[in-house]
Parts: C-alpha cells; structure tokens; sequence
C-alpha cells in the first residue's frame, strides 16, 4: 500500500510555524500552559513519525525488519501519550488536575498496558507485525491502542461535563467538540481512506484551535505596562486556590491615583503604569508582577516572607515624585498581603480581600504600611461600605432621625437644654451604632452635608415646638472636626439659625478635644461661632486626650465630663474629680456631667457643686414627641 503524507507534512510545518508562535509569547504560569505545550510538543512527535512510519511501511525491502517494528513502536506509544497528554490539559482546563496527582499510577494502567504490548509485538504479533514478504499487518489487538487513546480523550471531557460552572462557555463548547471531530475523523480514515494519513492532520488542527481560544495570551497582557492584567491574575489565583498551593499575594497600590486621572491626560497618567512595571520588573527579577486596576499592582510569592522582602524591596525603590507636565505630584503607596488557605481557603472571599485593597474609600490606604488583609478588616470595610450607602441614602432623602435628651441644671432644678443626637437605622429598622455611621461618615467626607441636615432638624424642632417656652435655654449639638474644617461652617449654621429666628446665643456646640490640637482651622472656625454668641463646649472630657492647659487655652465655654471618669470615680477607683471640677470652674467654665444613673452620681456633683447633669436617671434619649411629653411633665409646663 502507498500512503499519502502530503497532509501530514503539510501539518508538521503548520505544528512548528504554532510552536513558534507559542514560545514568542508571554504566557501566565499556570499548569495548563505548560501542559499545552507539552501537548504540542508530542503532537508534533506524533505527526513526524505518521509521516515516517508512511514511509517505513510503503517500503518494504528498503529497510530491516527491526528498523520498521521499532518505528511503529514508538510511533504507537507516542500516539497513546498524546492522549494522555490531552487528558491531563483538559483537567488543568477545568481545574481538576488533582485527579492526575492523587492517581496517577492508577489513570497510567491503560497506558502502561498499551506500551507493553507494543513492545512485545515484534514477538507476540497481538498489536503488529511484519509477514514472511514484509507487509505491514495488524494485530489481534491492534484497535485497542486506538480505544485507549479516545479514552484518555473522552474521559476528561465527561469529567467536564459534571464540572461545567468550573469553565467558561467557550471552553465547553471546544472541550466538548474536539473529541467528537477526532473520533469522526478517525473513522473516516479507518473506513473511506485507509491510504490517508488524516487523523495527524486533524489533530494538528485540534491544537491548533485550542492555541487561539483557549492559549492566546493577547487576552491576558495589558498593552500599556506588558504585564498581565487582572483576567490573567484571576485566572492564576483561581488555579492555586483550586490546587490548595501555598501563596502570598502582596498588593501595592498608588494612593490618589483617581484624583490624578481628573486632573492628567491618560497618556501622562499611563508613563507612570509603564514606569513602575519596569521597576518592579527590574528590582524583582523573575517575579511574575500583575497590573490588576489603572492604580494597582499585585505579585504572588510562595511565602510571606517573600513578599515582606519585595515590599522592603519597592518602599526603597519606587518613587514618591513623578513629573508630569513639567509639574512635580507627590503621592504614596499602599500594600496589603493576604496569605492562602492558611488565612484564606475560600476563592471568593480571597477575591473580597483584594477588592478591599483595590477600592478608594478614604480610610483603607496607610502610606508606606503593609497591611495585612485579615478576614476582619474585610469584614469592616464591607460594614463601613453598607453604613455608607445608608448615610448617602439618608442626605439624599432628608431622612436622617433626630432623638433629644434632657440636661439638668442642678441651680435651676429643672430641664434648662436638650441634646441633639443623629440616630440611623439598617434595612432592618434596626439602629446603628452612632459613633460608627458619624465615623463612616467623616470617613466619606458625607458628614458636612449630614451634619447640616441635623442642625436644621433640630432648629425646626425648636421652632415648631416653641421649645423655649418650656424651660429650654439651649439646644447642645455636636460638631464633626471634618465639619470644622469646612471654611463656610460658622457662616452656614448661623444663616440657618436665622431662617428659623434662633438667636445663636441659644446654640451650644459641642466637639471632642482631640480635634481641635493643632488643626488652625478648627480653631478659626469655633472663634467665629463664639463670636456670634454660639456657646462651645469641649466633649468627652476625661477620655485621655485632655489636660487642664488645653482647658485653658482653647475658645470653650463648658466642659463636658465623659461618663467613664463619672462611673470610675462612683465606684470609687479615682478622686480626680475632687480637684477637676474645683479647678474647671476657677477658670470661668461651666461643667456638664454625663453618664447620671444613680441618685449617687447626682449627690456627687451637688457635693462638688457641679453644674449640669444628662444620663439616663433622667431620661434615655427620646423621638420628637415623646421628648415633648417628657419636657412638659418634668417642667411642669401647663398646655
């Protein structure tokens, strides 16, 4: 018989022209582009030695008879591992190469078997052999090759038939496909054209057309840095997770770099990505870096100490100054790492962590800091994210909750103001903790526009109720130091005040110590409202950042004691305030004591002539009309 090689020469130099292409590329290190190659790499064995064996068998007195024999040996061997090889790439395909390392003594058996009897055919004749004139037979079993072949072929397929949420649709179809166009073509050269070699052709095509939907790594690279982008990262993270492989991702990202884009064109902005690739390129050489968002990086490392030592590495060697347009921006980076499964066994949640990283909100970036990406700071920062969305829902809507609690004037004996506090609920109607939604929304920059809807609810509340009548000489409301910050602060509340004929004498401003040091413009922000007859109270007296200088010296007209020095001093740990409360009012300052619970408490600051009281003996903080009702009993207020 003369076989035609035309197609299979004409496939062997389609599979080197593809090898070529293939090792030009830069492609992700995952097992499945290894195992490709390798793929490659037999396929085009196999189609070469198709086009020898054609050639050994067509003649048949040219060469010795172990010459041909041990051609067809190892032809046959070759094609069975090319279906081994297409086995084991469909597995990584679809994440389940696992079964290969926990197994694969027992999936090589088929294999194993079909060597042995090729071996041994030139003596048993059961696959091959050779007659008495030198024609080339087949064997008793020589179609069990083939069936051991389509089985490395067809198993993983099915395999991945019962795995489909682990591929995308695109690999369905071709995994799905490429074992019934093998098997097709295989019989067709069996049946219609025995003097073809079709089936090396046909496989070349195969690979060919997993090296364009499946191989091309033109989806994967950023055109602007070369570095693979975030498909690509996910992809090797996805793999290393499924296979349990030990890895420390360290993330670096610019700080600011969103600011920058409003106020840059893209292709300056883009030569600060493409500089700092080539930095990281040549400082960390043989690392695979990642350019995973415009303002962010990532490296994986097999341990956390690799990836400190790349930190320590880049905190040295990036720059804090780019120029761009002739102008200097200085900015700062943040890094995180995270480390899996030990932390992290979950790739979701994995992916949650690194999103954290990538996100803008004010509060997650510490300059020059390695932060390690917890399951709790997650946590927080998906709180932080949802309060935030009910903070914005809350400005948008007018919808933020006022409640009032009552401060007693030990020299008057009776309700003489009432404090102003925000209260937010959740989805659920339950409440927020306070402290934390007024954090989120200093955080968010969302606290002037909050903080401005409380103050005018609380001056339609007095307006609407004539709250002044009832006793009330003040309405106590907090202040944000973010508030303070704003230049127009005093200005818009005053304008406010008048709108509902409050005088601001009547308006007693509260903030927290801590805020004012050493920050100008709170400072000339509080003098205006003083100024303008605003009382300023200095809040939480007691908490650690407070001295009896600072008292002193800043623009306050009362001092509000915090509960825990009141509780800790009824319980009888301390005597502080036997001289604080003497020495705040030698300095003309008024003391309002929070946290009354107890008839004790009161008798403390009568003994120590104090002169407010507000805690819960009185009242909890209360909605709008039960406060009234409450104003009105305890007043005495006749209707």
């Amino acid at each position: 018989m003369v076989y035609h090689i035309h197609y299979e020469l004409a496939a062997a130099g389609f599979m080197v022209a593809v090898l070529a292409a293939l090792y030009r590329q830069k492609h992700l290190k995952i097992y499945r582009n290894q195992l490709f190659q390798v793929l490659l790499i037999l396929v085009l064995i196999a189609d070469c030695l198709d086009v020898l064996r054609g050639c050994v068998v067509a003649s048949e007195t040219v060469l010795p008879e172990f010459a041909r024999q041990a051609t067809e040996i190892i032809y046959l061997t070759i094609l069975m591992s090319c279906g081994v090889g297409y086995a084991a790439y469909i597995l990584a395909v679809v994440r389940n190469l696992d079964i290969v390392m926990n197994y694969k003594w027992f999936l090589l058996i088929p294999y194993l078997i079909g060597v042995v009897l090729c071996i041994s055919s030139p003596w048993s004749h059961v696959i091959f052999y050779f007659n008495e004139r030198g024609v080339f037979c087949r064997g008793s079993l020589y179609l069990l090759l083939y069936v051991i072949t389509l089985a490395y072929v067809l198993i993983p397929s099915l395999m991945a038939i019962l795995s489909p949420h682990k591929m995308k649709k695109g690999e369905m179809v071709w995994i799905y496909g490429i074992p019934a166009m093998i098997i097709f073509c295989a019989a067709v050269q069996q049946i219609f054209f025995p003097e073809v070699l079709l089936i090396g052709f046909v496989n070349c095509l195969v690979v060919f057309t997993g090296f364009l939907f499946l191989q091309s790594s033109d989806y994967y690279l950023d055109e602007v840095t070369g570095l693979f982008k975030m498909h690509g990262f996910e992809e090797v993270l996805r793999e290393r997770m499924s296979y349990g492989t030990h890895s420390s991702y360290l993330i670096i990202r610019i700080i600011n770099f969103n600011a920058m884009q409003e106020m840059y064109e893209d292709s300056r902005l883009t030569q600060i990505q493409n500089d700092m690739a080539q930095i990281m390129r040549r400082e960390c050489k043989g690392r695979t870096f990642y350019h995973i968002a415009a303002s962010t990086f990532a490296v994986i490392s097999s341990t956390r100490q690799e990836s400190e030592e790349i930190y320590r590495r880049l905190c040295q060697t990036l720059p804090r100054v780019w120029v761009i347009d002739g102008e200097e921006v200085v900015h700062d980076y943040s890094y995180y790492t995270v480390e899996t499964p030990a932390e992290c066994d979950n790739t979701t949640e994995l992916l949650q962590r690194i999103a954290y990283a990538r996100s803008d909100h004010p509060g997650h970036h510490k300059p020059g800091e390695l932060i390690h990406l917890s399951h709790d700071t997650v946590k927080l920062a998906e709180e932080k994210q949802r309060v935030a969305d009910l903070v914005e829902e809350a400005i948008m809507d007018n919808s933020i909750e006022i409640y009032f609690q009552p401060i007693y004037s030990l020299e008057k004996e009776r309700i003489t103001s009432v404090e102003v506090l925000a209260r937010l609920k959740d989805r659920n109607k339950k409440f927020i903790n306070p402290e934390f939604f007024i954090h989120v929304a200093e955080e968010n920059r969302a606290i002037i526009q909050l903080g401005e809807q409380i103050y005018r609810k609380a001056c339609i509340f007095a307006s609407q109720n004539h709250i002044f009548d009832m006793g009330i000489d003040d309405i106590n409301i907090n202040l944000s130091p973010i508030q303070c910050c704003y230049e127009d602060l005093a200005h818009d509340l005053i304008q406010i005040a008048e709108e509902y004929d409050i005088p601001m004498s009547r308006m007693h401003l509260e903030i927290t110590e801590s805020a004012i040091m050493n920050r100008d413009e709170i400072m000339t922000t509080l003098e205006e409202l003083s100024a303008s007859g605003a009382k300023i109270a200095l809040d939480d007296f007691g908490t650690g950042y407070s001295s009896m200088t600072s008292i002193v010296s800043l623009p306050v007209d009362y001092v509000k004691i915090d509960k825990s020095l009141v509780w800790s001093y009824g319980r009888g740990e301390n005597q502080y305030l036997n001289q604080l409360v003497p020495m705040i009012q030698a300095e003309g300052k008024k003391i309002i004591s929070e946290g009354i619970e107890t008839i004790e408490h009161i008798d403390i600051f009568r003994r120590l002539k104090g002169d407010f009281l507000q805690g819960y003996y009185y009242s909890k903080p209360l909605p709008e009309q039960e406060f009234i009702q409450y104003l009105k009993k305890a007043n005495q207020v006749v209707t």
